[in-house]
């Protein structure tokens, strides 16, 4: 399905800078500022260590959707301002800590 404008509208990166946690039990992720760029952490913890590892990636614009692109693919990152929702392309849904 193509991705269009109407159902993923243009939102300030500022607005979703800050801590979250998945619904899905996936991994946290942060987002903030680095200089003029935004950055997304995602906090990967081992099953076996506990150990907890970040992966970091720039927020990059593809005109009016966001996104990351961890190996090689694309992973969209669109926020409900009126639910304060933060959805990520298949990690699923996230809310503000």
């Amino acid at each position: 399905m193509k991705r269009i404008k109407k159902d993923y509208p243009f939102f300030n990166l500022f607005s979703i800078v800050g801590t979250w946690e998945s619904i899905n039990l996936n991994p946290t992720v942060i987002i903030y500022r680095s200089d003029k760029e935004y950055l997304l952490s995602i906090i990967y913890v081992s099953e076996t260590t506990k150990q907890a590892s970040p992966a970091t990636y720039e927020i990059q614009q593809d005109g009016s959707q966001y996104f990351i692109a961890p190996a090689s693919k694309r992973l969209y990152v669109d926020y409900d301002p009126a639910k304060d929702v933060l959805n990520i392309s298949s990690l699923g849904h996230y809310l503000r800590n």
